[in-house]
């Protein structure tokens, strides 16, 4: 759970424990609220992370690279669905 924005780099430095994998990369997805979408983060072997969003208004064509900078900010921003995803997931292992 992210409380604190200081967590965020916790979450970030774990996306490959958190992530499911599809044979080239971690993926982790959560919806958005506002606007009622989709966001993905991908992080490849190689290290490099990338973002694809999709949602009511408008959708990446392609996925973008996010520095951590812009990776924090768009998890904090966005923790209380992330949040989400993990109590689900966490009751889906209870």
């Amino acid at each position: 759970m992210i409380k604190r924005k200081s967590e965020v780099i916790n979450i970030i430095e774990k996306i490959e424990e958190l992530s499911s994998w599809d044979g080239n990369k971690y993926y982790f997805t959560f919806n958005t609220e506002n606007p009622k979408g989709r966001i993905t983060i991908m992080k490849y072997v190689d290290g490099k992370i990338t973002v694809h969003r999709k949602n009511e208004l408008y959708w990446d064509i392609a996925e973008h690279e996010m520095n951590t900078t812009g990776l924090i900010d768009l998890i904090w921003k966005n923790r209380k669905m992330i949040n989400r995803v993990f109590k689900r997931n966490k009751e889906k292992v209870s």
